[in-house]
């Protein structure tokens, strides 16, 4: 996994959200949000990079929120969709997240969730 971002101005006080790796350890950092935009995906230009997962796509997702009403969804820009909460296959749409949702970028059924 890897960090990439373009200058920008100073963050705001405290991130809007966090991102966390299904079955990590404690010490493993989490994903701060202080960006208003996150992409998401295989590209090395995203903000968030998984460049060695061949099933993620080069944009897989964007994360946005909205600094007025706080909203937070994540539009889906991948080839196979976007699972949330194992239940939502999020497939070119955009869907509204809430505290607490899981996202898998790809996502087996009959597999365990680390």
């Amino acid at each position: 996994m890897e960090l990439h971002g373009e200058e920008q101005p100073p963050p705001p006080q405290e991130p809007w959200g966090r991102l966390l790796r299904l079955g990590a350890e404690e010490d493993e950092p989490q994903i701060l949000l202080w960006k208003r935009e996150w992409t998401i995906g295989r590209r090395r230009g995203c903000d968030l990079s998984f460049p060695s997962n061949k099933l993620v796509s080069g944009d897989h997702c964007k994360l946005t929120v909205d600094e007025i009403s706080g909203e937070v969804t994540l539009e889906d820009t991948s080839t196979n969709g976007t699972v949330i909460n194992k239940l939502q296959v999020v497939k070119k749409q955009t869907y509204p997240l809430q505290s607490g949702d899981i996202i898998y970028l790809v996502y087996r059924k009959n597999e365990p969730e680390h």
